[in-house]
């Protein structure tokens, strides 16, 4: 395929399947990363899966200084897809909540849509993976009339936020997408490309390739499923915590995918919950805990039945529904996905983990 996509932070959970989708598919995919390492690492895994596809990968050591991209756009004019992901939180002793969570948010955000803006004159589409953060309130989080949509924003301000992690995080989210649409709205008439956000919840499911376990830097719900392993019989609940609402890493993926090819998408944000779908929609099955987590784990693997302990279903029903609702029905009707269930999310994660731990 002729067409030519930028995707940022490749080397990240989401980004790799944004990738994979993309190498299968023949676009020629130019992909930025942190290190030479993860790059070499990248070119090296996906010529070997795709060896008729093109990568370019690309070394930008922070996104956040002034012009990262320009050096891209100016060596690859003929970029026409750019999907910018999520970047990492630049976690670490000693930084500010504004250093960890915001600056990195906003400024390699700020420093895509700038040099779209000066040299990206043949982009088309531009496709931002946000989050779930910019939709949900936190303080309704446990509140089941609260019902978040693709129309929901987190009310929360920097300055509410500022002083705790987990809610500077989310206004970090919800500053970050919010600074693409008025990006956009601002420039709509000087620019050639429309803008869709990706808004997924907690993100589970295998990782492309194995070694993405490997590394020992777990994503988030890949310890979520490994503290579910880690519990023996004689482990108490309730098992409550962790709990929210997710959505499978491949069906995030795919969304982002899609507005390259569907003008349907564009100006619009994009919500992937397990279990909805235009035939099938479900509006409980993209809720989770530790306790659903290891029951689906035991029903599904069964020599695990007798090494996890029971809990309560129960019980833990009436807990999950205390939990904020959802609907995703604009975007099932927009993209006519049927997203996967998150027993099917849970199986293909689980059993990529126990492959991996059964190594060592």
């Amino acid at each position: 395929m002729d067409e030519k996509v930028l995707v940022t932070g490749a080397s990240g959970y989401i980004a790799m399947h944004i990738v994979n989708i993309l190498q299968s598919e023949r676009y020629h995919v130019v992909a930025t990363v942190d290190t030479q390492q993860k790059a070499d690492r990248i070119s090296y895994a996906f010529e070997h899966y795709y060896p008729y596809a093109v990568l370019d990968v690309v070394v930008i050591a922070d996104t956040a200084a002034p012009d990262a991209f320009e050096t891209v756009f100016q060596k690859h004019p003929d970029i026409q897809h750019v999907i910018h992901t999520a970047p990492p939180a630049s976690l670490g002793e000693g930084n500010t909540t504004e250093a960890a969570y915001l600056t990195p948010a906003t400024e390699g955000t700020k420093n895509v849509l700038e040099s779209i803006h000066k040299f990206g004159t043949n982009v088309k589409r531009v496709v931002v993976t946000s989050s779930f953060s910019a939709l949900m309130d936190l303080d309704r989080a446990g509140d089941p009339r609260c019902v978040i949509s693709e129309e929901s924003w987190n009310p929360i301000t920097w300055e509410r936020a500022k002083d705790k992690d987990s809610k500077a995080y989310s206004a970090s989210k919800k500053i970050a997408e919010q600074m693409v649409w008025k990006f956009y709205n601002d420039n709509k008439d000087s620019v050639n490309y429309t803008v869709t956000t990706v808004n997924p919840p907690y993100v589970f499911g295998p990782h492309v390739f194995e070694w993405g376990l490997e590394t020992g830097e777990w994503n988030t719900t890949a310890q979520f499923i490994k503290k579910a392993l880690d519990l023996t019989p004689k482990d108490q609940g309730p098992f409550i915590k962790p709990r929210g609402i997710s959505c499978d890493v491949r069906d995030a993926a795919l969304l982002h995918v899609l507005p390259l090819r569907n003008p349907d998408l564009a100006g619009k944000r994009l919500f992937p919950v397990n279990g909805t779908g235009v035939k099938q929609h479900s509006y409980e099955d993209g809720k989770f805990n530790l306790q659903r987590i290891v029951d689906i784990l035991s029903a599904t693997f069964p020599e695990l039945e007798d090494k996890l302990p029971a809990g309560s279903q129960v019980e833990n029903q009436a807990n999950l529904e205390q939990l904020a609702r959802y609907n995703n029905d604009e975007t099932c009707k927009l993209t006519g996905m049927e997203f996967k269930s998150f027993a099917i999310t849970l199986r293909d994660a689980g059993n990529q983990i126990m492959k991996v731990q059964s190594k060592k």
